[in-house]
């Protein structure tokens, strides 16, 4: 263990508000269609138009594979995600976003950049792209755990 000097506790809080500010932000963007920022990270995660399987959805982003079903199904359900399953009870399909679903990840994406802007404007250009790297680089080492 190394001779740590960083307060653990205020990184912590400081990520956790910002990740309130994020969540604000998304609720409020979504909520004229209905969806909440619990449905967010699986538009954005089908945003590049090349589908995923569930499994593959949960994995990406981190949940429970029973809570990928149940947003799935919600999302389904409002028209904003179709699947390729030819069959009834196909147990492996992707899930793809509609054109209903491909706008609302368009919005997303505009919300998203703005916020961010919004978020990192008392920073230098420097700061923030060491703030990016530097999350990546502590996001990317914990995968493994």
């Amino acid at each position: 263990m190394s001779n740590c000097k960083v307060d653990l506790q205020s990184v912590i809080t400081g990520l956790s508000k910002l990740k309130k500010k994020a969540l604000k932000s998304q609720t409020e963007m979504l909520r004229p269609f209905g969806l909440t920022s619990r449905h967010a990270g699986y538009i954005m995660a089908l945003s590049d138009g090349r589908g995923m399987t569930m499994k593959a959805l949960s994995e990406t982003l981190c949940v429970d594979p029973a809570n990928t079903t149940r947003v799935i199904a919600y999302l389904d359900e409002m028209g904003y995600v179709s699947n390729d399953c030819q069959k009834d009870g196909c147990r492996k399909f992707n899930v793809f976003l509609t054109d209903k679903g491909k706008l609302v990840a368009d919005e997303m994406k505009k919300s998203v950049a703005c916020h961010s802007l919004e978020i990192m404007d008392p920073l230098t250009l420097d700061e923030k792209l060491t703030f990016v790297k530097l999350l990546f680089k502590m996001a990317m080492d914990n995968d493994e755990e």
